[in-house]
């Protein structure tokens, strides 16, 4: 992969390229348009619109272009420039091709899949390491409950391109790493280590993908007004405090963004214990004896799941 673009390519494709584009980025309102327009690879369809010119800078440092030259088929969701300025990365200088290999890989499928066909779950990218999961709900459709795409069905020879409005960057931590360098969640994390030894190995695992719902060491500390810390901890107790904790795991990956689609209880890894969720006024996620949390900040994601920080603790 170390060939770059090609000047002849670009110089033969680039009409017909900008052509491709504008035609697939919006509405085709044009009722005698019979004939598809002859389009370029993916490389140049993106290097003929200088929306994608920080992608395409990115994708030739990482030597990528001469894959996605390839016959494929693939689908890209491309970051616009906008996009790479709202995720912090201002400029290239200081990402090698090894910083930049995963996180590009991680916008490509190996298939073409256009608006219509995307369905709400896990899919695999070209980084074998990384899946994204994509929502679908009535605003559109979102990657890993943060990323929106804004334009969809941008025609190449070779594939198809979604345009994004954020970089999918792969996470690097668990679910408890993330706990741990949070200093909002000390009591959590507490917790956990004196629960069921169970409890903090399914939230370390590389295998699992899960939703917590992270209360914070304020939820906490009013939970203790009416049932001390003192008492969770107590070893008769240990079966209690595990229960506790095991409600606020969902044990698969449901984002935000998934929320609008849940119409039932869901079953969390408490299996005596379901929760619910209210959208009206704010995401909530409401216990059985505990009432609405509020869901104050989400789509955490990790390596094994996902978190969603909490201000009231739920109670099954």
């Amino acid at each position: 992969m170390k060939t770059m673009l090609r000047h002849q390519t670009l110089k033969t494709c680039l009409i017909a390229a900008v052509m491709a584009f504008s035609l697939s980025a919006c509405n085709d309102d044009d009722d005698d348009q019979t004939v598809d327009p002859v389009t370029g690879n993916i490389p140049a369809v993106a290097s003929a619109n200088p929306q994608f010119s920080t992608l395409v800078a990115a994708l030739t440092k990482a030597e990528l272009v001469t894959t996605l030259q390839g016959t494929g088929p693939f689908t890209v969701f491309a970051p616009n420039n906008d996009a790479f300025t709202k995720a912090g990365i201002t400029s290239l200088n200081s990402l090698t091709k090894d910083a930049l290999t995963p996180i590009l890989t991680s916008h490509v499928i190996s298939a073409s899949v256009k608006a219509a066909d995307v369905k709400s779950g896990t899919v695999e990218t070209v980084n074998t390491n990384n899946d994204i999961y994509l929502s679908k709900n009535a605003d559109g459709v979102f990657i890993n409950g943060n990323i929106k795409v804004i334009a969809t069905d941008v025609a190449a020879s070779n594939g198809v391109i979604h345009v994004i409005d954020n970089v999918i960057v792969p996470p690097t931590r668990s679910l408890v790493e993330i706990a741990q360098a949070d200093t909002n969640f000390t009591e959590l994390v507490s917790l956990v280590l004196a629960a069921d030894p169970a409890v903090a190995t399914a939230l370390s695992s590389a295998a699992s993908g899960l939703t917590v719902f992270a209360p914070t060491n304020a939820a906490f500390r009013e939970l203790y007004k009416t049932t001390p810390k003192a008492t969770l901890l107590a070893p008769a107790n240990r079966a209690l405090l595990t229960g506790v904790l095991l409600y606020h795991v969902i044990p698969s990956r449901v984002f935000s963004t998934d929320l609008p689609n849940v119409t039932a209880p869901v079953t969390t890894a408490n299996t005596n214990g379901t929760v619910t969720f209210d959208l009206v006024g704010g995401a909530k996620v409401v216990g059985k004896t505990s009432g609405a949390s509020a869901i104050t900040a989400a789509n955490i994601l990790a390596t094994n799941g996902v978190i969603h920080v909490i201000d009231k603790v739920l109670m099954p």
